[in-house]
């Protein structure tokens, strides 16, 4: 179980306050109890939260030796200096089924695309799944190597999954196909029709010109 260190923050400090220490303000929400405000080291965060995600189960561990087994709910970052503001974590409770997003991680290569340069098309970046918090995974593996033809595709109804988890998504949708390649030898139809407006353009600018030879030889 990866672990971060937490310390709890009296109410009068201020976030402004703990930014200026090099410290993130963070808060944990739990059931039925009080949000606890925390603060917590921005480097041993990021650690974590590479780690684990938020569909993995974190131990907060704090001053007193205490344990909460959370998940991060939230991550407020900061897209110009590119640095964590806050953190929501979520306590859950071990007999309680929960849901989660989880990443899809495509390995393999598909024949099709191999042989016959076809492009592999991910519809799915992710699903949604649901199940006991320990038994969350942080990532799923998708093997793309049974797309051997154009019409091949993998469903999230194809996915073998653990029994003890339940995805969430539509079981019709598309995960990942093999598109054919585009060839080049055939123009589009945008490239036609610029060609027909450029083609009329000039054949106007020959008729003024025809006109104005006419115009002087008067």
């Amino acid at each position: 179980m990866t672990k971060l260190n937490v310390k709890t923050r009296a109410e009068n400090v201020k976030i402004n306050q703990l930014r200026a220490q090099k410290l993130v303000p963070a808060v944990v929400y739990s059931k039925g109890q009080a949000a606890v405000k925390l603060s917590i080291h921005p480097v041993e965060f990021e650690k974590v939260y590479h780690e684990a995600g938020e569909s993995s189960l974190i131990d907060l561990n704090f001053e007193d030796g205490s344990l909460k087994k959370v998940l991060i709910n939230e991550v407020q970052n900061d897209p110009i200096k590119r640095r964590v503001l806050h953190v929501d974590f979520y306590e859950v409770d071990l007999a309680k089924k929960v849901s989660a997003p989880v990443e899809l991680e495509f390995v393999g290569e598909a024949p099709v695309a191999k042989n016959e340069g076809g492009i592999v098309v991910k519809h799915l970046q992710e699903i949604e799944i649901e199940c006991l918090p320990m038994d969350l995974i942080k990532k799923f593996k998708v093997d793309i190597s049974s797309l051997t033809d154009f019409s091949d595709a993998i469903h999230v109804k194809d996915l073998k999954i653990s029994d003890k988890i339940t995805i969430l998504n539509n079981l019709d949708d598309v995960v990942v196909n093999v598109s054919e390649p585009r060839t080049a030898e055939e123009p589009t139809v945008q490239t036609e029709v610029v060609a027909e407006e450029t083609a009329a353009k000039d054949a106007g600018k020959e008729t003024g010109n025809d006109k104005d030879k006419k115009a002087e030889t008067k």
